[in-house]
C-alpha cells in the first residue's frame, strides 16, 4: 500500500515521528457537539456515497478529482462499502458491492503481475473474496483465488529470512531501494487465504494461512507486548515500527484464524494485540493521525477491532472505546459533506483535494460501532437444546442443503455457530465449520421441515428472531416461514413448527 509524496513513490511510513500536517485550503466547517445515535453509520456511509460514488460504479479519487481511485485505493473503498453491507444486510448495500467489484475487475483486468506490490495484490483479492462471501458472484472468487495463488507463487520465499511474502517482489524494486517482508503483504494475503478457505474448503488455502500466519509470529510480532512490527530485510534486520494499518491488519488475521480453527493462541495473540494498539497508539484514547500523505489510517484496526469484538463478545473490554472514537470521528466531520478524514480528534478541513481513501477509516468505524452495548446474543454459541441438552450441528457437511443435526456437545467447530444483526434486528447464524448460514428452504411454512444450510444471503429465510424467555432461554423463530426452531421427535433433527413455548423448542445460547 503506497502514500505519495511530492515527486516520490513510497510505503507508509512509521507512526513514530509522523509530522503532524495540517492538509487544508480552507477552514473548518462548523463543528457539533456529537453523541453517538441510531442513524450515525448510515449518515457517514451515505456522506462518503454522495461525495465520491460516481454512478454506484466506483469512488473517484477526490471531491476535484472526477477519476476512479486506482487499483489499490480502489480496492480500500469498495470495502467500506462491503463494512456497510456486514452492518445492514441490505439488498441495496449487496447491490452496490456487487457493481464496485465488477466495475472495478473492468478497469483492472488479471493479470496483475505488472504490479510488483504483493500488498497490492492482497487488496485486490481481499476486496474481491469478501465481494463473493456478500454477493456469490463466482468471478469475484476467480479472481481473488488467482490473485492470492500469483502473490504466493511470486512472493514467497525461503532463501532469506526462512519465509515470508516479499513486500515488493525484488526483482521490480528500483535499484537503491529498500527489499523486505512487510507485514502489510503478508497479513493481508493471510486474511485473503482464510477467506478462499471459507469460501472453497480447499485445505491448501488454510494451510497456507498457517504458514504465513507462523512466520509473521516468529519474525514481526513481540507476543509479549502484542506489538506488530513493520517487516524485516534480507539482512535480517527488523523494522520495529508500529502503525496502526499494521496493527489492524494482524488483529483482524487472528481473529479470522481464530474463528476457522478455535485456537485459543490466536484469539490471545487477538486480544494482546487490540490492548497494545489501546495503550500506544492512540491519543487521548482516539485513533488518529492528520499526516496529509497517509491514504489512510485506521481502517483495518476497526476491522479488526470490530470483528473481535463482535464474534467474541469483548463489549465489556472494548465498547466504550469505540464509542469514543465514532464521537470523535462525528464532532471533527466536515457537516457539509459528512465525512471525516485521518486526523479523528481534529476538525476535518476543507480541503476538496484529499482522497476518498483519506475518509475511508472513519466511514468504517462508524459500521463496527453498535449504537447501544449489544446484547448476549451477538457473536459465537453453541446452540443447545433445553429439553434433552443437544447441540445444533452440520456434522462433516460443507454442501448447500445438508440438513441440520442435533448431537451430543463435542466443543467442534460443526457446533459452533455466529449470530450477527441486520439493520431490521433479524439474526443472521453462520456455522463456524462450514461457513453456510442456517437456511429455513424456501421460506416454507410446512411444519416439522428440516433446516438445511446454504450459501449465505442473507434474505428472509435465513432470517432469525431470537427472543429471550423468562428463564433465560431462547425462542428462535424464522423470519419468513414465521415456526419456531424445534427438536424433532427422536431428538436428531433441527425442524420447525408453530410456537407452543415447550422446552423441546427452547434454546441455551453458550
Amino acid at each position: 500500500m503506497k502514500q505519495i509524496k511530492p515527486s516520490t513513490k513510497t510505503k507508509f511510513v512509521t507512526q513514530a515521528g509522523l509530522l503532524a500536517l495540517f492538509v487544508g485550503s480552507g477552514c473548518s466547517s462548523p463543528q457539533p457537539a456529537s453523541a453517538v445515535e441510531i442513524g450515525d453509520a448510515d449518515l457517514m456511509f451515505d456522506g462518503f456515497n454522495q461525495t465520491f460514488l460516481v454512478h454506484s460504479s466506483y469512488y473517484k479519487t477526490s471531491i476535484k478529482d472526477e477519476k476512479p481511485m486506482g487499483t489499490w485505493g480502489g480496492s480500500l473503498d469498495i470495502m467500506v462499502a462491503e463494512d456497510a453491507y456486514e452492518r445492514t444486510g441490505s439488498a441495496e448495500h449487496k447491490a452496490l458491492v456487487n457493481e464496485l467489484c465488477i466495475s472495478w475487475l473492468q478497469r483492472t483486468p488479471p493479470p496483475w503481475e505488472w504490479d510488483g506490490w504483493n500488498d497490492d495484490i492482497a487488496w485486490f483479492a481481499l476486496a474481491l473474496v469478501r465481494g463473493y462471501q456478500i454477493t456469490g458472484n463466482p468471478e469475484f472468487l476467480k479472481q481473488a483465488q488467482y490473485g492470492f495463488d500469483m502473490a504466493w507463487k511470486r512472493g514467497w520465499d525461503t532463501q532469506y529470512n526462512g519465509g515470508g511474502i516479499w513486500e515488493q517482489q525484488p526483482e521490480k524494486t528500483p535499484k537503491g531501494e529498500k527489499v523486505s517482508k512487510e507485514v502489510l503483504s503478508n497479513d493481508g494475503l493471510g486474511i485473503v487465504a482464510c477467506l478462499l478457505y471459507q469460501s472453497t474448503h480447499e485445505q491448501k488455502y488454510l494451510d497456507r494461512a498457517n504458514q504465513i500466519y507462523d512466520w509473521v509470529w516468529h519474525n514481526l510480532y513481540d507476543s509479549q507486548t502484542g506489538q506488530v512490527y513493520t517487516g524485516v530485510e534480507r539482512d535480517g534486520k527488523v523494522d520495529k515500527g508500529t502503525a496502526v494499518y499494521n496493527q489492524g491488519l494482524f488483529i483482524d488475521y487472528a481473529n479470522t484464524i481464530y474463528q476457522i480453527t478455535g485456537s485459543g493462541t490466536h484469539y490471545n495473540d487477538a486480544k494482546r494485540s487490540i490492548d497494545y494498539a489501546k495503550t500506544h497508539q492512540t491519543k487521548d484514547g482516539i485513533f488518529t493521525n492528520s499526516a496529509g500523505y497517509l491514504d489512510t489510517w485506521a481502517d483495518t484496526m476497526a476491522r479488526g477491532l470490530g470483528h473481535f469484538a463482535r464474534d467474541n463478545r469483548q463489549w465489556e473490554d472494548y465498547y466504550d472505546l469505540m464509542v469514543q472514537n465514532a464521537d470523535a470521528i462525528l464532532k471533527n466531520r466536515r457537516t457539509d459533506k459528512n465525512i471525516t478524514w485521518n486526523g479523528w480528534n481534529e476538525p476535518t478541513p476543507t480541503d476538496d483535494t484529499l482522497k476518498s481513501t483519506q475518509f475511508a477509516g472513519a466511514v468504517a468505524w462508524l459500521q463496527f460501532t453498535p449504537m447501544t452495548r449489544p446484547s448476549d446474543i451477538a457473536g459465537i454459541h453453541t446452540i443447545v437444546n433445553k429439553q434433552n441438552n443437544k447441540v445444533v450441528d452440520v456434522g462433516d457437511h460443507f454442501t448447500n442443503k445438508d440438513g441440520i443435526l442435533l448431537s451430543d456437545l463435542s466443543k467442534s467447530q460443526s457446533q459452533k455457530w455466529n449470530f450477527t444483526q441486520n439493520a431490521d434486528g433479524s439474526w443472521n447464524i453462520v456455522s463456524g465449520f462450514s461457513w453456510k448460514a442456517l437456511d429455513c428452504p424456501g421460506g416454507a411454512k410446512t411444519s416439522a421441515l428440516q433446516m438445511v444450510q446454504w450459501q449465505t444471503s442473507r434474505e428472509p429465510n435465513q432470517r432469525w428472531l431470537v427472543d429471550v424467555q423468562p428463564d433465560g432461554s431462547y425462542k428462535i423463530s424464522n423470519q419468513q416461514s414465521g415456526l419456531s426452531l424445534e427438536r424433532s421427535t427422536d431428538g436428531s433433527q433441527l425442524i420447525q413448527s408453530p410456537w407452543n413455548s415447550q422446552a423441546h423448542q427452547l434454546w441455551q445460547l453458550k
